[in-house]
C-alpha cells in the first residue's frame, strides 16, 4: 500500500473541496452585493430620510463588506441624475463625500505631504467604490468643493482650496501656507513634465543658490516635493501627483 500516494490524493481532493466551497461563497456573496445595489435603486428615498431604517441597511451592507458610505454615495448619485435631490438628501450625499475626503486625505498624507489635485481626489473616490461596489460613482468638482466648506463650516480649517496654474489643488493636514515662491515651483512643475532642478528654477526665477536650496529643503521637509537622486543632469525634484500618476 503507498501511503504517500494516498495522502497526496486525500490533500488534493480536500484543496478541491476548499476551492468549490470558496467559489460557491464568493457566487453568493456577489448575489447579496447585486441584490442590494437594486435595492439602493429601489428605495433609496427611504434609506436617505429614515434614520431607523438606513441604520439597519449600514449593518446588512457592513456584514457582507460593502462600505455604507460608498453605498451612500451611489444611492445619492442617483437620484442626482434623476434631479430629484431633496434638501434633506442632498446634506446627506455632501456628508458622506466629505467623510470620503478625510480618508483620501488621511490615506495619502505620506505620499503628497497635504496637498492633492482636485481631480485626483475625485478619481481616487470614485476608484475606491468601483472597488467596494462595482459601480461608477457620479462625484463632480463642485460636490467635493460642497464637501470641503461643510468640513471647514464644522469648525475644521485645515481645509483649503488653492488654484495653481489654473489647477485646483486641495491642502489639507497641518501644512502651512503655501508661500509664493513654492506656488512657483509647482507652476513650473507643470511645464516641465512634473519636476524641476535646481538649474530649471535659476534660470526661470533667477534666484541665488541660498534662496532655491532654502525653497526645495522647506518643500521636501513638508513632503510636497520629492528627490529623485537618479536624474540624468543631477537630482530632480518631483511634484508628488506626477508620480502617483
Amino acid at each position: 500500500m503507498n501511503h504517500a500516494s494516498d495522502r497526496d490524493a486525500f490533500l488534493q481532493f480536500g484543496n478541491r473541496l476548499r476551492q468549490q466551497h470558496s467559489d460557491q461563497l464568493s457566487a453568493q456573496l456577489q448575489v447579496l452585493r447585486s441584490a442590494l445595489l437594486n435595492f439602493v435603486n429601489e428605495h433609496s428615498n427611504e434609506i436617505n430620510n429614515n434614520a431607523e431604517f438606513r441604520a439597519k441597511f449600514n449593518q446588512i451592507s457592513q456584514l457582507i463588506g460593502m462600505d455604507p458610505l460608498d453605498l451612500l454615495l451611489y444611492s445619492n448619485s442617483g437620484s442626482k441624475k434623476s434631479k430629484l435631490m431633496g434638501k434633506r438628501t442632498t446634506n446627506n450625499y455632501i456628508v458622506g463625500l466629505s467623510v470620503k475626503i478625510v480618508e483620501v486625505c488621511q490615506a495619502t498624507r505620506d505620499l503628497n505631504g497635504g496637498l492633492i489635485p482636485l481631480k485626483e481626489l475625485q478619481s481616487t473616490i470614485i476608484a475606491n467604490a468601483l472597488t467596494s461596489l462595482d459601480v461608477n460613482l457620479n462625484i463632480t468638482l463642485n460636490d467635493i468643493e460642497q464637501a470641503v466648506q461643510l468640513l471647514n463650516s464644522m469648525g475644521s480649517k485645515n481645509y483649503e482650496i488653492l488654484v495653481i496654474n489654473k489647477v485646483r489643488w486641495l491642502k489639507f493636514s497641518s501644512l502651512d501656507n503655501l508661500s509664493q515662491d513654492q506656488i512657483k515651483i509647482y507652476e513650473l512643475c507643470e511645464f516641465t513634465g512634473g519636476f524641476v532642478t535646481r538649474r530649471l528654477i535659476q534660470d526661470n526665477f533667477h534666484w541665488d543658490k541660498v534662496r532655491c536650496e532654502n525653497v526645495i529643503n522647506e518643500m521636501i521637509m513638508n513632503g510636497i516635493l520629492w528627490l529623485d537622486l537618479q536624474g540624468e543632469d543631477g537630482p530632480q525634484y518631483w511634484e508628488p501627483s506626477w508620480i502617483s500618476n
